[in-house]
C-alpha cells in the first residue's frame, strides 16, 4: 500500500513543484525585464539602480549601528555597519537625481564635495569600483542572508558601471561610454564655485 501512496505524493510534489518553478520563473522574467529597461535608459536608469543599491546598504547599516550590544560583544560587525551606512549614504548623494540635487542646496553641497575630494567617483568605473567594495562588504557580514544578497546586488551594480565606462554596455542602449550626464570630456567632473 506504501507503493501507490508513495507515487501520489512524488506526483503530487513534481506538480507542486512543478507550479513554483513556473512562478519563480516568471517573477525571474519580469524582474529581468525591469532591469534591463533600467540598464537601457542610460546613465539616469543605471544611476536609478544604484540609488537604491545606496538606500538598501544605508539601511541595513542603521540597524546594524543601532544595535549597540554588537559594539561591545562584537566591535568589528558593529564597525563594518557604521562604515556600511557612511558609503550607503556617499552613494545616495552621488546617485541622487537631478531634480534632487538642483532642489536642495545641501544635497547639491554634499555631491560637489564628494566629487572634489573622491575623483574616482566621477567615473563609471571609479563607482563601479566603489560598488564592489561595498557588495563585499555586504557579503563579508554574514553567510546566506539579506546581507548576501545586498552584496550580490552591489556586485551587479558595480559590474554595470564598470561595463559602461569600458564600452561593453551597447551603443543601443542610449550611451557611450563616458557619456555620462555628469561628466565632461575629460576624466573628472571639475566643481565651480
Amino acid at each position: 500500500m506504501a507503493g501507490p501512496q508513495n507515487a501520489a505524493a512524488v506526483a503530487l510534489a513534481q506538480d507542486v513543484g512543478g507550479q513554483l518553478g513556473g512562478q519563480a520563473l516568471g517573477v525571474l522574467r519580469s524582474s529581468w525585464s525591469m532591469v534591463s529597461a533600467y540598464i537601457q535608459r542610460g546613465p539616469q536608469g543605471m544611476s536609478w539602480l544604484c540609488f537604491v543599491g545606496g538606500m538598501i546598504t544605508f539601511a541595513f547599516g542603521v540597524l546594524g549601528f543601532i544595535d549597540i550590544f554588537e559594539a561591545v560583544f562584537e566591535p568589528l560587525y558593529y564597525l563594518v555597519n557604521f562604515y556600511q551606512m557612511l558609503f550607503g549614504l556617499a552613494t545616495c548623494i552621488l546617485e541622487a537625481p537631478v531634480e534632487w540635487v538642483g532642489a536642495s542646496a545641501q544635497i547639491s553641497q554634499a555631491q560637489k564635495f564628494l566629487l572634489e575630494y573622491a575623483k574616482f567617483l566621477t567615473t563609471f568605473g571609479g563607482r563601479g569600483l566603489f560598488y564592489l567594495f561595498q557588495g563585499s562588504l555586504a557579503i563579508s557580514m554574514s553567510g546566506i542572508s539579506l546581507q548576501f544578497l545586498l552584496g550580490c546586488y552591489m556586485f551587479f551594480v558595480g559590474a554595470l558601471c564598470i561595463a559602461a565606462q569600458y564600452g561593453f554596455i551597447a551603443e543601443d542602449m542610449g550611451f557611450r561610454a563616458g557619456a555620462h550626464s555628469r561628466q565632461q570630456n575629460d576624466s573628472y567632473i571639475r566643481i565651480e564655485s
